[in-house]
């Protein structure tokens, strides 16, 4: 699958469909991000405040789809506690996440 490409962009108070992109080195803010069952690419990415709405089938039995789900709830936990930290500290933004690509070998 071929993705489209975004990069260093920001994103304010929008709806994003994640699937079928790859987002490189974008802001994401107050932002409803929307991630549907297919290949995404997410790198160096900065999210605050925003809202995800997930639609993913974990099949029984699939380790795969268990893996791809908890590297996404990670990716989030990882954005939440850099915001926490910022207000705590008053510093900027710093990009969360490397790679994350459900299906992708």
């Amino acid at each position: 699958m071929l993705l489209t490409k975004h990069e260093n962009q920001t994103f304010i108070n929008q709806t994003v469909y994640i699937s079928g992109q790859a987002f490189i080195g974008c802001t994401f803010t107050a932002c409803t991000l929307i991630l549907r069952e297919t290949v995404y690419h997410l790198q160096n990415c900065t999210f605050e405040r925003c809202n995800w709405h997930v639609d993913w089938v974990l099949m029984w039995g699939s380790p795969e789809s268990l893996r791809e789900i908890k590297a996404l709830v990670s990716l989030i936990e990882q954005a939440q506690q850099q915001a926490e930290q910022q207000a705590g500290a008053g510093a900027t933004e710093a990009p969360v996440g490397g790679s994350s690509s459900p299906f992708a070998s």
